[in-house]
């Protein structure tokens, strides 16, 4: 009986120091780790492009492989306008142009693509934007 009194604290005792020491890390180890950077999901960085995977795509299917959500949109469409609400290009904040045209761009040329939803496109290109969404791709480091 008296043994049993001994030996149970001494266990939880030694259990608490070995489940402490378990855990304790160098302050070395906590220094070199260093936080995942987190994506922000309208801004594509040059970081991002330059993936070897993707550098070797043209800039379309760079942009639906990294961000397919630029490319969903769920907002109001005009059965007159078929272009209404769909989602549209702008070179370096230029004149608005179809989807097709990032066929044409080479991925290694971007320095960064924006998303910009259709309220913000709208106050950027005016009645141009249609009501739907633009990308922004960026081949130079102009002016935002």
């Amino acid at each position: 009986m008296r043994f049993s009194r001994v030996l149970l604290p001494a266990l939880f005792v030694l259990a608490a120091a070995s489940a402490c020491a378990s855990t304790k890390t160098n302050d070395n180890e906590l220094r070199t780790v260093q936080p995942k950077a987190k994506k922000n999901p309208y801004v594509i960085t040059r970081e991002e492009l330059m993936d070897p995977a993707i550098t070797s795509r043209d800039a379309l299917t760079a942009l639906r492989h990294l961000r397919p959500n630029f490319f969903t949109y769920r907002g109001p469409t005009d059965p007159i306008d078929y272009k209404a609400g769909h989602t549209q290009v702008s070179q370096d904040y230029g004149p608005l142009q179809a989807l097709s045209a990032l066929a044409a761009v080479d991925t290694r040329s971007l320095v960064e693509v924006r998303y910009l939803n259709a309220n913000d496109a709208q106050n950027r290109f005016g009645i141009n934007a249609n009501g739907g969404p633009v990308i922004v791709v960026m081949t130079t480091m102009s002016a935002k």
